[in-house]
């Protein structure tokens, strides 16, 4: 599994809780604890065997990957270890006092309201194996049996190895529903609830992963002075060692390095080292509404109002806080712009080392949800009609969130300068419009009903007591992330900043990738005459690469997808069976009924995102859904 190593993961969940009710006039009173205590024991995580890295570009010995294997000269090679076991257990805690109070004021009017505090322990491991960097101070902050004797930077802690006790984590429910005319004809409801995550938020990876309980290996040789054997600095193999005129052996001896027989010093570490913000907070949703409910004549019912949520402190994990980018930035670099300022104005020197990776643990995440809901239901038994359509206009943000684990994000540009404000965009999950309606017909012909009530038996056995089914979904398409792997890619003069693992850059949006013809700003490109089409979803022409060494200013998700409409039918026939409490029902029904094919952009294999160096840049060239689906059916109800 991960890391090419037999993998296993158990997690335990032991709870415990109890309440008291008191009914006391009208009011209807609940106190009460709820305990949760959280285990995640995991075995054999990182790249415990190694592995090697065969590179067909100018770290090739010999211009050729299959060669360069056969000469035992690869390209690099990364081993891990673990010390003091491979089994780690990670351990917290939650604590969750409640009160509520559902409060019948009048006969109109109900009021709940109530108060939760959720106390989450940091996370600490079974037997104290973690550390973590505080990436402010250059301290590492130690805890567990290892020494830290001869380490001028490491500082022992307790178990939470600095993580503070969030104790802010208040959960208010506020909710009401009235009648304002005392009638049951209309209803106003509305609610405000404060939501915490508590699950595993307090660090995604986990701090056992970092030295002196984790080493890494690494030897890269298509970088000159990258770390060699053992991780530290001094590899004889310069870089592009496949331009020497009598390259290098860089082989296979340093790939099979046993690895360190002692834990390393953290200030010499080369590997990744896990960094988690010492004020780190619970994720935070607050979620909250109001609808109106209307009932008018025609026994037809129509609700309408807003709901939406606001999500704070959510968990991102796996960036590089260790930046030396963009390169636009330094004076010193050949393609310096003095006008250039994004991501620009805080620490871009690599200050632990060009080779050092320090991951991120960090709840820097950030949602918003606004949405207009509308709803209509109607039922009328003496038509055999049954018919629920609703409809939402809605807008979803969010910041972007890597998780460490490669879901796609789009390439966000914190913990640069000024990321924060360049990440926010439209959330992958955005739908613009959403139209759903449901509607049930019995059809008036057989015994009982208005047509056919003498039919004889066969007849009614056959034409009678049918029912019609069908779903109508239409949705707007969701927002494409773009991106450029080209002016990702580290060559002294580019753009050096890696998105989980991968680096990514976004291009610079020069015209409105919706409008069909030539961009201006981008002469040599040939634009398409129509957009939205499966060739050309979109004007490809709106998008250029930035310049070496600079951020694009695209937005994270600056296009749209196509739209999903499906319809779904169904016939429904029932017979009823001379024996009691029995019945046999018939259906026919049939999927994408109009047998509509749902494109989508499925964007590169690497990331599948719309990467602007692609052939399937803005190319719909995947479907969603099934065609059309018939399938009949008996179904038995006793």
């Amino acid at each position: 599994d991960r890391g090419f190593a037999p993998f296993q993961g158990g997690t335990n969940v032991y709870s415990a809780s109890d309440s008291l009710d008191l009914v006391r006039g009208k009011h209807d009173i609940r106190v009460g604890m709820g305990f949760r205590a959280n285990q995640m024991n995991v075995l054999t995580n990182g790249f415990q065997d190694g592995f090697f890295i065969l590179n067909s570009g100018g770290g090739s010995f010999s211009g050729d990957t299959t060669a360069d294997l056969l000469l035992g000269q690869p390209s690099g090679a990364i081993h891990d270890q673990t010390f003091l076991g491979a089994t780690t257990g990670r351990r917290w805690k939650m604590f969750r006092p409640f009160v509520q109070d559902d409060w019948r004021v009048t006969n109109n009017l109900t009021l709940n309201l109530g108060l939760a505090w959720a106390l989450v322990t940091p996370i600490t491991e079974a037997k104290g194996r973690q550390a973590n960097f505080d990436f402010t101070t250059g301290q590492f902050l130690v805890t567990g049996p290892l020494t830290t004797a001869g380490c001028a930077s490491c500082k022992r802690t307790d178990g939470r190895v600095g993580v503070q006790f969030d104790k802010t984590a208040f959960e208010p429910r506020i909710g009401f529903a009235w009648k304002p005319f005392g009638t049951g004809n209309t209803a106003v409801r509305g609610g405000y609830a404060i939501y915490h995550d508590s699950a595993w938020s307090q660090g995604a990876q986990g701090l056992w992963q970092a030295p002196p309980y984790y080493a890494e290996t690494d030897n890269f040789n298509y970088f000159a002075g990258a770390p060699g054997p053992n991780g530290f600095a001094g590899n004889a193999c310069p870089a592009f060692n496949s331009t020497a005129i009598t390259p290098a052996n860089c082989g296979l001896k340093y790939g099979f390095q046993p690895g360190f027989t002692v834990p390393p010093d953290p200030t010499s570490f080369t590997g990744t080292i896990q960094s988690q913000n010492l004020n780190f907070k619970q994720g935070m949703v607050q979620q909250f509404n109001l609808n109106m409910e209307q009932q008018i004549p025609g026994n037809l019912v129509l609700t309408a109002g807003y709901a939406g949520s606001r999500g704070t402190h959510i968990l991102i994990d796996g960036l590089n806080l260790n930046l030396s980018s963009p390169a636009a930035c330094f004076a010193t670099n050949s393609s310096y712009d003095p006008n250039y300022h994004l991501g620009c104005g805080g620490p871009q020197n690599a200050p632990y080392g060009l080779f050092t990776d320090v991951a991120n643990i960090s709840d820097a995440g950030r949602a918003r949800y606004d949405s207009l809901q509308i709803k209509a239901e109607t039922k009328n038994s003496r038509h055999g009609l049954y018919a629920l359509i609703g409809y939402t206009w809605s807008r979803t943000f969010d910041s972007g969130f890597p998780d460490g684990a490669g879901t796609p994000p789009g390439a966000t540009y914190w913990p640069l300068p000024g990321g924060r404000r360049k990440d926010w965009g439209l959330s992958q999950i955005n739908l613009n419009d959403q139209f759903t309606a449901s509607v049930l017909y019995d059809l008036p012909f057989g015994k009982g009903k208005k047509y056919g009530s003498s039919w004889n038996g066969a007849v009614n056995a056959v034409l009678g007591n049918w029912q019609l089914t069908t779903i109508e979904k239409v949705t707007t398409g969701f927002p494409l992330f773009v991106v450029d792997s080209n002016n990702g890619v580290f060559t002294g003069s580019q753009v050096n900043f890696q998105w989980n693992g991968a680096s990514l850059n976004r291009p610079d949006q020069v015209g409105d990738p919706n409008r069909a013809g030539p961009v201006a700003a981008n002469p040599g490109c040939a634009a398409p005459t129509q957009v939205h089409t499966l060739k050309n979803w979109f004007n490809p022409c709106a998008f250029m690469e930035a310049a070496a060494g600079k951020l694009g200013n695209a937005g994270r998700t600056p296009v749209q997808g196509p739209r999903f409409v499906n319809t779904d039918f169904s016939a429904i026939k029932d017979f009823l069976l001379p024996y009691e409490n029995l019945k046999l029902q018939f259906r026919a029904e049939i999927f994408n009924l109009f047998n509509h094919a749902q494109f989508y952009l499925p964007g590169t294999a690497a990331t599948g995102m719309q990467d602007i160096t692609a052939p399937s840049f803005g190319v719909a060239n995947g479907t969603v859904n099934n065609p059309r689906v018939v399938q009949f059916a008996l179904r038995l109800d006793f």
